[in-house]
């Protein structure tokens, strides 16, 4: 009996071994496989539900992993990882920074790994970005200050969090980090661009020395981006300028009658980037569509003299044809109503959002 017993404990060990690693490597399937026979062994045990809990969590099942990770929580309350990871989904999938903030707080008590405490921050500083929090968010991110960070992506994750927080000198010093990463420089470039660009707004258009600093960096981080963009392998996605033109098209024929009347037939020009002498006047690289003309300003009729829309950009944000037709319509009816003094919610009354 005890020979069989601890067969039945090596097999579940090695199904569980072989479970995250299939998860690690993408392979949902294998991992579920691997649950499946856990399971039958033992459905109780801690390393089972987080197989269970991470299972979900990879299949965008965000309500029955945190019932998982809640499970754990109750079952491992010194173990800060199932209270991080159900934060987390609190967060990004619920849409409710309050009780995440309320998880993940708890977890701090048992952090004693650099890496938890690190996810641990950016969850909590996410948090208090959306709730608005900005001086706290910023005094959570500085706990990272002393931490080693040397993963390309993570400092640019946390460069992102620091410009949200509206601290764009931490975020620069992410970036020194996440630049020297040769396939992330083209995304680190254009964060520099918009940490130069926060700090051109919080001078608030003046004309001094530092305002004048901050254009010229971000133009020359915005210019750099453009050249590694042009440079840079096509995605996975792409479509012709002819389908571009015919999904705008149809865009713009789902404007109330009046909007339509007043734009005529306003030319569509489709480009790859917003050319040179456009991110020299300061506009952003990546910029999906530009419309070209006077937009509706008191009595004054709107003038439209083109609109652009910039097809690599586009078919970089998306992850396959069906999003990327959403990112052309969305383009093209947002901005154009925007020209119209439509604003966010005329657009849903409208049903155009």
């Amino acid at each position: 009996m005890s020979r069989q017993a601890g067969g039945r404990q090596d097999r579940l060990e090695a199904d569980l071994e072989r479970g995250f690693t299939a998860l690690e490597s993408g392979d949902v399937d294998s991992a579920a496989t691997c649950l499946e026979r856990c399971q039958r062994i033992d459905r109780q045990r801690p390393e089972v539900i987080a197989l269970a809990a991470a299972l979900a969590d990879a299949r965008g099942e965000a309500e029955e992993a945190l019932g998982h990770y809640r499970a754990l929580i109750a079952l491992t309350p010194d173990d800060p990882m199932p209270r991080i990871c159900a934060a987390r989904l609190e967060l990004r999938d619920l849409g409710d920074p309050d009780t995440a903030l309320e998880t993940v707080e708890a977890a701090f008590d048992f952090i004693d790994e650099e890496r938890d405490l690190i996810e641990a921050v950016i969850v909590r500083a996410e948090a208090l970005v959306l709730t608005d929090d900005l001086d706290a968010a910023r005094a959570a991110l500085g706990e990272l200050s002393t931490s080693v960070i040397d993963d390309g992506e993570l400092a640019l994750d946390l460069a992102d969090l620091a410009l949200a927080a509206e601290d764009p000198s931490l975020a620069a010093r992410w970036i020194e980090i996440a630049r020297k990463d040769e396939s992330l420089k083209a995304d680190a470039m254009h964060l520099l661009g918009r940490i130069h660009e926060a700090r051109l707004d919080a001078s608030g258009g003046a004309n001094g020395e530092d305002a004048r600093t901050s254009r010229e960096a971000m133009i020359a981080a915005w210019q750099e981006v453009r050249v590694l963009d042009a440079a840079a392998p096509p995605g996975p996605v792409s479509i012709s300028d002819d389908e571009v033109e015919r999904i705008a098209l149809a865009t713009l024929d789902e404007l109330p009658p009046d909007v339509r009347a007043k734009l005529g037939n306003v030319p569509i020009l489709i480009d790859d980037l917003p050319s040179e002498a456009l991110v020299a006047d300061g506009l952003d690289p990546r910029l999906l569509g530009l419309f070209s003309g006077t937009p509706a300003h008191d009595d004054l009729a709107p003038t439209i003299t083109n609109i652009m829309l910039f097809k690599r950009n586009l078919e970089r944000v998306s992850v396959d044809l069906d999003q990327l037709a959403d990112e052309i319509r969305i383009t093209v009816l947002h901005e154009t109503a925007h020209y119209f003094g439509l604003d966010e919610d005329d657009l849903e009354r409208l049903g155009l959002d």
